[in-house]
């Protein structure tokens, strides 16, 4: 494997002429996830099924190679397995194995919650960091999510509407799956139907919804609607909005969207997640991409982790020896 891992708007292995999640059309990348901030409509991909049907017609790569979680695929002179990441449906990290070592490419990575995600060892580990300064925690999932249904009962009981503001991809359909012990019933706003009826469509149960309808009574339903652009919301006749995001940590955030309120569930790695991942993988090298780069890179630095952040001049001068590993991981 080459010894050098260059940033060109997305992670590359040029040896092995294959992209991770490019933020430009490329001739063969993998997809980590549906998100539109990580897909591309690339002459050819490999990705899950799942994050294939979540993906926006717009951005569908022109030829997909479907590959099942944990399943090697040969691929540009090395082996290539995808391995769930914990972000949303079909989300998955790519683990690389060549000669001379193996790098994992995380994508959006997430720890907690009710899916288990396993960290399989690597020499080379190019992890997230959106969440990657050090007052980013966040409380116990189940914690946060019964706060959730909480918020959601008061303020059905005081007759004013629920809207919780969440991605319509992903987020909005976990959030329904979490709420679906406390009998929750949903109005979700157009742009959330077509994620919701993949994860049906995929065997997830979700509870009941409809689709949002401006100038109809949602007195007894929980409205959810992405954070951005909320001409619709503003048609209920009373309602409260919370913001579902990590980035209820940062206090002004709440107030950008407009939310009353807002909960710290996310669907990535809070600080302490990433440094517990970078312990399980036990790396010889991290590189950090996505956030809080250089802020992430830093603090492992100070644990005595070799790390650098791909980005500005270091995205220039990126080397890692997989080829010095004295021995590759099982």
């Amino acid at each position: 494997m080459s010894r050098n891992v260059p940033w060109d708007r997305g992670v590359s292995l040029p040896e092995h002429a294959i992209w991770f999640d490019p933020e430009v059309a490329r001739a063969l990348a993998v997809v980590t996830h549906a998100h539109t901030d990580h897909s591309r409509r690339h002459r050819e991909s490999y990705l899950t099924a799942e994050t294939l049907a979540l993906t926006t017609p717009q951005r569908k790569p022109r030829s997909a190679r479907v590959i099942a979680l944990d399943s090697a695929q040969e691929v540009g002179g090395g082996t290539l397995t995808l391995v769930t990441a914990g972000h949303m449906l079909g989300s998955a990290q790519v683990l690389f194995e060549a000669p001379g070592g193996r790098l994992l490419y995380t994508g959006d990575l997430k720890l907690r919650g009710p899916h288990p995600v396993k960290m399989p060892k690597a020499n080379v580990l190019v992890i997230e960091s959106t969440y990657g300064r050090p007052h980013f925690l966040f409380p116990d999932h189940q914690t946060v999510v019964e706060a959730i249904a909480e918020w959601c009962r008061n303020t059905l009981a005081e007759g004013v509407t629920p809207v919780l503001l969440c991605h319509a991809i992903g987020k909005t359909q976990e959030v329904m799956l979490a709420l679906a012990p406390y009998g929750i019933r949903f109005a979700l706003e157009t742009r959330c139907i077509p994620g919701t009826r993949a994860y049906e469509q995929a065997g997830h149960e979700l509870p009941d919804y409809v689709e949002l309808v401006p100038g109809e009574d949602y007195s007894e339903r929980v409205v959810i609607a992405p954070p951005a652009g909320k001409t619709v919301i503003r048609q209920l006749h009373r309602y409260r909005c919370a913001l579902v995001s990590g980035w209820a940590q940062d206090r002004h955030f709440r107030a950008i969207f407009g939310a009353d309120v807002a909960f710290p569930l996310s669907d990535h790695c809070d600080f302490q997640e990433l440094l517990d991942a970078v312990d399980l993988v036990a790396p010889e090298q991290v590189y950090t991409v996505h956030g809080f780069t250089e802020d992430l890179a830093k603090q492992l630095r100070r644990r005595g982790v070799r790390a650098s952040s791909l980005r500005g001049v270091e995205q220039l001068a990126l080397a890692f020896v997989l080829s010095r590993a004295t021995a590759p991981y099982g």
